[in-house]
């Protein structure tokens, strides 16, 4: 498969030696690689800080990176062994631990990780003065021309932009989409996706009333499976001209949204319910539809066992005449406080990540998106065919209506309350007119800091 399928002959033995000895993950197996080729010596040491320089000239480099098990760590343990049966000497460090979390706490300590992967949350990092801006690296002589750059998709290069400074780097992009139980809705008469979220009505409502036994769908109680219908609909996160201090969910767009899945709600066309509850309904045959990210088909696969065939949907599109969606996942930062050389080394790790060879095993492994139209071009299509998650998700990915998750720093605050009011009012607990007033109320005291947290 172009060179990026598994091989060697890596089996479950090896891969089980390489994380009772290693502190390498795929990412940094791919790191050292490109490393190893411009001659800078990286070693595992454990060290705290991340980085440092040995007398010899070897550098010790150690990546936060929050993934281990599942397919995403077989993927990394499989890159490592690779790595370690092709090099001599040449050893990336690997921290398991939620870079998100920890990594800030670590900086203020003074012993911050060199590489982390972090979630969308850069404004507190940057207020924090904790991260390296990585605009010199990426247009610097050492990084990459602007062809190669216009060859990555739109929300990855608006990914970690604070007023036009590069934090970070997306590591692993999902995004929002529907798995559905392909048999049931052939059955159903529906071999085809709804073009519009007035289409998804009616579907739902024919697998109703052909089995009032079955879920029509399930919903995910969440801002970044909520805000991408809002945004088909025509809707801003943020009021023009109020430099991100006002949300506008208070609009045409919010009512359009929140009315339609109260309708849902109140139809018994929907229910909310987790991630695991969603597949497991999935998987029993009593679920249709189950709202979910591109990172969750796999384990969607896996829960269903081949029962039946599991298909996968994008979001349909709203009465802006397009579908959207959210940019979700970790990205790669430099965190500061590290010699010049040591960021420099970092740089190089990341651009090696980056590389299409590396972005298309990632993406073929994981189900994360390949953010870039050369890593999707080494995906070949009889892949593709049979893994539609990964299919959905690059289109999505590769979609100028595709956003970067926004990141203020009192973003989270606003995501929770988005939440709750959109509960509220889908259930019926509040009318969505007072849901949606309260919540850019309750919105802007977050974003002004007049909350009293």
């Amino acid at each position: 498969m172009n060179g990026i399928t598994d091989g060697g002959g890596l089996g479950a033995g090896a891969t089980a030696v390489a994380r009772r000895r290693g502190r390498l993950t795929g990412r940094g197996i791919m790191a050292v690689a490109l490393l190893s080729a411009l001659g800078v010596v990286v070693a595992a040491c454990g060290g705290t800080t991340g980085a440092k320089t040995a007398d010899h000239g070897v550098v010790d480099v150690t990546l936060w990176e929050s993934h281990l098990a599942g397919p995403v760590g077989d993927a990394v343990s499989t890159l490592v062994q690779r790595f370690n049966a092709s090099q001599h000497g040449v050893h990336l460090g690997l921290d398991v631990t939620s870079a998100s979390t920890k990594a800030l706490g670590a900086f203020e300590a003074g012993h911050p990780p060199l590489l982390a992967e972090i979630s969308h949350y850069d404004n507190a990092f940057v207020s924090a003065h904790a991260l390296v801006s990585l605009n010199s690296f990426m247009y610097g002589p050492n990084g990459l021309s602007s062809q190669q750059w216009a060859q990555f998709d739109p929300v990855f290069l608006t990914n970690g932009d604070v007023h036009g400074q590069h934090y970070r780097l997306m590591a692993g992009m999902k995004v929002s989409q529907l798995t559905y139980n392909k048999a049931m809705l052939t059955a159903a008469g529906i071999t085809s996706p709804p073009a519009t979220w007035g289409a998804l009505y009616t579907d739902l409502k024919i697998l109703k009333a052909r089995d009032h036994g079955v879920i029509p769908l399930a919903w995910k109680n969440s801002s970044a499976h909520e805000i991408p219908p809002f945004l088909s609909n025509g809707g801003s996160i943020f009021k023009p001209g109020t430099n991100d201090t006002q949300t506008d969910w208070n609009s045409p767009a919010g009512v359009e949204t929140f009315d339609f899945f109260r309708t849902l709600y109140h139809q018994g066309l929907m229910i909310f319910a987790h991630g695991n509850t969603i597949r497991a309904d999935l998987a029993a045959g009593r679920l249709a539809i189950g709202d979910g990210t591109s990172a969750g088909y796999a384990k969607a696969l896996d829960a269903v066992g081949g029962k039946f065939p599991v298909g996968v949907w994008q979001y349909p599109a709203g009465s802006s005449g397009h579908t959207a969606n959210l940019a979700q996942g970790l990205g790669f930062v430099i965190m500061a406080d590290h010699t010049k050389a040591q960021d420099l080394a970092a740089w190089e790790v990341i651009k090696f990540l980056l590389s299409p060879q590396s972005m298309a095993y990632w993406s073929m492994h994981t189900g994360y998106a390949a953010v870039s139209a050369p890593a999707r071009a080494l995906i070949p299509a009889s892949f593709l065919a049979s893994h539609p998650g990964i299919a959905v998700s690059n289109e999505i990915a590769a979609s100028p209506y595709t956003i970067p998750r926004p990141i203020p720093a009192a973003y989270a605050e606003v995501q929770s309350a988005l939440d709750t009011a959109f509960f509220n009012a889908v259930t019926g607990k509040q009318s969505v007119s007072s849901a949606l007033a309260q919540l850019d109320a309750t919105d802007h005291k977050y974003l002004t800091g007049k909350s009293g947290l």
